[in-house]
């Protein structure tokens, strides 16, 4: 006892089938093993990740749809600028009508837009 040393653990042997089909069914109990342990942990965060989805979707989504506008053909617009002070300019769209924009009052940063059929 007085050379043993420190009490230590057996080892322990591990099994390993010979045949294929014990194999296969090993194969298949740890496969098994291991999808049960990820869906342990991805079932309590369902409703997140299908949030997260939903909001991946409605991102690329809106990409999609920002880039295609973005690459629509403009509108043109012709900008007539005859009005006298204070200055008016009336914008005239094609298949929009008249876009008039006046100042609020003289001097002043706002302004009053109305469209004319």
């Amino acid at each position: 006892m007085l050379f043993d040393g420190l009490p230590a653990e057996l080892p322990t042997a591990t099994l390993r089938p010979i045949a294929a089909h014990d194999r296969q069914l090993a194969i298949g109990g740890r496969l098994r093993h291991w999808i049960d342990e990820r869906w342990a942990w991805i079932r309590p965060r369902t409703v997140p990740l299908i949030a997260a989805f939903a909001g991946m979707i409605a991102v690329l989504g809106t990409a999609k749809y920002l880039s295609s506008y973005a690459c629509a053909p403009q509108h043109s617009a012709v900008i007539y600028d005859d009005a006298p002070s204070p200055r008016a300019i009336e914008v005239r769209a094609k298949g929009l009508g008249h876009l008039r924009i006046t100042p609020v009052r003289p001097g002043s940063q706002d302004v009053t837009i109305t469209l004319d059929p």
